[in-house]
């Protein structure tokens, strides 16, 4: 009987820093475990109870290796939330579904909310979605650490094919407005292969930065940002400046 009250005083204990981690606006379930240090069975009779005392909803998405779970509180998960002291924020994928879509275009989403995981797992501040006050430019995320502030772009494009540089190319003009707005383009991608094949395109013309998951998911003490560049020479600061 002991025992069996221990574990019951655990598991209410876990339920609590669940609800509020989920409360300031995490919402992968992924990232929800690892800040709690949980795996296993630890990490499913927590997510059953808090199903079961309908504290949280749950919802599966992509397939395969790509299979994620994102977590968000419901109607009574918020009143649980408040009773513990904590002040709610939206969900980051109810932020992603309001001004980017994400419903519509999932991989994106997900690969933002992925980011934002491996960013914060480095000690960086995060906003998905941030407001700006600058029509031409709708970053992903904005990332903070020890004054360094930098907008993202999260791009899930496989390697970019040849494109004509002008204002009517869309993927072209987002990293113009980009550098125009932080002076300095900065992206992260999928995979290595994907990463290279944009920075091929970037790293002539702008100064800038480069990150991609499927490293920092393998590395998680490296850098968040695992290529930063200069301008190569001063005829291309002339002519993109």
């Amino acid at each position: 009987m002991t025992r069996t009250r221990a574990i019951r005083i655990e598991l209410w204990e876990r339920m609590q820093t669940a609800v509020q981690i989920l409360a300031e606006g995490v919402c992968l379930q992924t990232e929800l475990q690892s800040m709690m240090g949980l795996s296993g069975g630890a990490v499913d009779r927590l997510i059953k109870t808090l199903l079961e005392e309908e504290l949280i909803e749950q919802r599966f998405f992509g397939n395969g290796k790509a299979k994620y779970a994102v977590l968000r509180l419901t109607d009574k998960g918020k009143v649980f939330a408040v009773e513990l002291g904590c002040p709610i924020r939206k969900s980051e994928w109810d932020i992603l579904a309001e001004r980017h879509n994400a419903e519509e275009h999932r991989q994106h989403a997900f690969a933002v909310l992925l980011f934002a995981y491996q960013a914060r797992r480095r000690g960086w501040q995060v906003q998905v979605c941030p407001p700006v006050d600058n029509p031409l430019v709708e970053p992903d995320v904005l990332v903070e650490k020890d004054g360094e502030w930098v907008y993202v772009e999260v791009e899930v494009l496989r390697h970019p094919r040849k494109r004509r540089d002008g204002a009517d190319n869309t993927w072209i003009r987002k990293w113009y407005n980009q550098y125009n707005f932080q002076r300095r383009v900065a992206v992260c991608t999928l995979t290595p292969k994907r990463m290279q094949g944009i920075v091929r395109y970037l790293k002539p013309r702008w100064r800038g930065m480069a990150t991609e998951l499927t490293t920092l998911a393998k590395n998680p003490y490296s850098d968040l940002w695992l290529e930063r560049w200069e301008w190569p020479n001063e005829v291309s600061r002339q002519r993109f400046v």
